[in-house]
């Protein structure tokens, strides 16, 4: 079956893949590489079809080409298909008023709440078409200075929660565009908390690319870039309240525990709670409320198992599950004590635990959630002769490979 395609389809298209950093002959590669062999088209031809289909030489596209195109750019039909019910491109922008700006505050509240029980996948449709149509058209026209700072605050907030929602489905590229959008936003603000927060989860994302596997050349350049990014970011932070400068300094913290030397992460850690024990002298961002001491314990437990620190990683990762009882929280922190008594040598203790985060994974759609176990798989991978290390391996396949 064939679909038309509108000039907004193309356009979409032609953006998604330079996005990427492609040309059509490399978007044709990555087309041919998740195509069955014995339905490949030439290199040369599949280059054609996709300048046609971007020109409008071809403005009928197949439902194999349709499926083709999500799956090698990680989207949705719906965000690259699906766009006539958007508003004209060249309709004036929405005026923006004070009401405006609660209304999508709330927002961000409520995904996360979805985000952190039943995974990125489940609203995340929604969410970036409501970021796509709401949000940023009310960016672009007339505002007072006041009410045009608020707009852009609360952009940077909703673009940072679809950000993490993507990448939890493991739609990186996006995540991290949404990223240089959420910072540009925040410029706009002058606050540079905000810029801080922003400069914090770019550092996390250059992590995100070493724990998905990048090339061991690739490795050091990324964790370098997530130290720089979270040392700007603890600079910016001075001034922030307790709260969120701590959550701040624990991304610098885990960029630093990516290296392996524990002097460097230990000062990251003491900063981190040295600024959540300071007193209040500011009010908290709204974006802060998402956090507490439950996260910093958490976060402080990976950067100990990140070093080699079992037992104190341990310690914490308890204390923080005794506040963190969402889904996918609760879900990164049980992968870190799975670990840690790995990493110690308490096998039996850490099948326990592996079981228990294998139940509760399997209840989200989080690619992020199944990276964690595929780590705790990992650690125990030299234990698999155990069998109870290879009925670990055996119950966390379906969660692995669900489609299977």
């Amino acid at each position: 079956m064939a679909y038309e395609t509108t000039q907004r389809v193309r356009d979409r298209l032609r953006a998604e893949r330079k996005r990427r950093g492609w040309d059509p002959a490399r978007l044709a590669q990555e087309m041919l590489a998740a195509m069955d062999e014995r339905q490949r088209p030439t290199l040369a031809s599949l280059v054609r079809n996709i300048e046609r289909w971007e020109s409008g030489d071809v403005t009928r596209i197949t439902e194999r080409y349709r499926l083709l195109y999500c799956k090698v750019l990680k989207m949705s039909e719906d965000e690259l298909f699906n766009l006539d019910d958007l508003p004209p491109q060249n309709a004036p922008p929405p005026r923006p008023t004070p009401g405006d700006v609660p209304v999508v505050r709330r927002m961000p509240a409520a995904l996360t709440a979805s985000d952190r029980q039943f995974g990125g996948e489940h609203a995340r449709q929604y969410a970036t078409e409501y970021l796509t149509r709401v949000v940023r058209p009310r960016l672009h026209a007339h505002a007072p200075d006041p009410l045009r700072r608020d707009l852009f605050t609360v952009a940077t907030e909703f673009s940072m929660r679809v950000s993490a929602m993507h990448m939890d489905v493991g739609q990186n590229a996006t995540a991290r565009q949404l990223l240089a959008d959420a910072a540009s936003m925040a410029h706009e603000t002058d606050d540079t908390t905000l810029s801080a927060w922003v400069l914090a989860r770019r550092g996390e994302h250059e992590l995100q690319m070493v724990a998905i596997g990048a090339e061991p050349e690739r490795r050091r350049v990324h964790i370098d870039r997530a130290i720089a990014y979270t040392d700007g970011a603890c600079g910016l932070a001075r001034r922030a309240g307790p709260l969120s400068k701590a959550f701040i300094h624990t991304k610098h913290a885990l960029a630093w525990s990516m290296t392996g030397d524990r002097a460097e992460t230990r000062r990251a850690l003491t900063a981190m709670w040295r600024a959540y024990e300071q007193p209040t002298t500011s009010p908290e961002p709204a974006w802060a409320s998402a956090y507490g001491w439950g996260h910093l314990r958490h976060e402080e437990a990976r950067c100990l198992v990140n070093v080699g620190l079992g037992e104190p990683a341990v310690r914490a990762a308890e204390e923080s599950l005794t506040v963190r009882s969402d889904l996918r929280p609760r879900a990164f922190t049980l992968g870190v004590p799975a670990m840690a008594h790995a990493q110690s040598g308490h096998i039996d203790q850490a099948c326990t635990t592996a079981q228990e985060l294998i139940t509760v994974a399997g209840h989200l759609s989080s690619a992020r959630v199944r990276l964690r176990l595929s780590e705790v798989l990992q650690a125990l991978e030299p234990h698999r002769a155990a069998p109870a290390v290879r009925d670990v391996f055996e119950a966390a396949r379906p969660v692995l490979h669900p489609a299977e």
